[in-house]
């Protein structure tokens, strides 16, 4: 006996929906997944210890007005933050080190700390990759929070001097603060390329920087300002 397969169905015809006329045709995109981002405070590349993250996020903060006819809202203050939840960790140069130093910073001089965020670390700044910039105000933060058996966690809420910087890799470096690391200035300044490119960067302070004192360029190389000129490494 022969035994006949059945074909398989065919598929359904293609569904097709309908746009009203004068409707604008939806755009080509892909929603935001949180698994590549990269983050930055004072100069410090935390991204394998961040949790959460909002930046920045905006409070707005209208004024009511009631009168005999009724109530009205005027736009008021809008006060920016940055928010952030890490995984606590005291090693050195993590997150403790890196709140520590930026609050003692502010509690010492009135610094606030540069913090930049970008939606794909494995990519370079573009219009779809844009960084995401600003100068936080730091305060005072937990050490150790958490649950037995859970990971420790520490978040932050601090206001920023002025709105965020969105840019898309077109601001060019034109100052370098010093640090461990230290940062480029304007906010969201594109990284320069090498110790070469850093000759038009002026640097800050002027003098001789501090031992151990130092930026990073984009070939992940140091370079420190030895009071006339740009030299690799970290200041000895």
């Amino acid at each position: 006996m022969t035994v006949t397969e059945e074909a398989p169905p065919a598929p359904p015809p293609p569904e097709v929906s309908l746009t009203a006329a004068g409707d604008p045709t939806p755009p080509t995109a892909s929603p935001l997944i949180l698994n590549d981002c990269y983050f930055e405070l004072g100069g410090v590349n935390l991204r394998c210890l961040v949790k959460h993250l909002e930046a920045a996020f905006p409070e707005n903060k209208p004024v009511s007005v009631t009168s005999f006819c009724g109530e009205t809202d005027y736009p008021g203050v809008t006060k920016w933050h940055l928010r952030a939840t890490f995984y606590q960790s005291f090693d050195a140069g993590a997150v403790y080190a890196t709140l520590n130093a930026a609050y003692q910073s502010y509690v010492a001089s009135g610094t606030a700390v540069n913090w930049k965020a970008r939606p794909y670390s494995s990519r370079v700044a573009a219009a779809n990759n844009p960084i995401v910039s600003g100068y936080a105000i730091p305060q005072p933060v937990e050490l150790i929070v958490g649950d037995a058996g859970a990971a420790a966690e520490v978040v932050i809420d601090w206001n920023l001097t002025a709105p965020p910087t969105v840019d898309t890799g077109a601001v060019t470096a034109t100052g370098a603060t010093a640090g461990t690391p230290g940062f480029y200035t304007p906010s969201g300044a594109t990284v320069p390329a090498n110790l070469a490119a850093l000759s038009s960067v002026t640097a800050t302070p002027a003098t001789t920087w501090a031992a151990g004192q130092y930026v990073i360029t984009s070939d992940l190389l140091a370079a420190n300002w030895n009071g006339t000129a740009w030299v690799a490494g970290k200041h000895p």
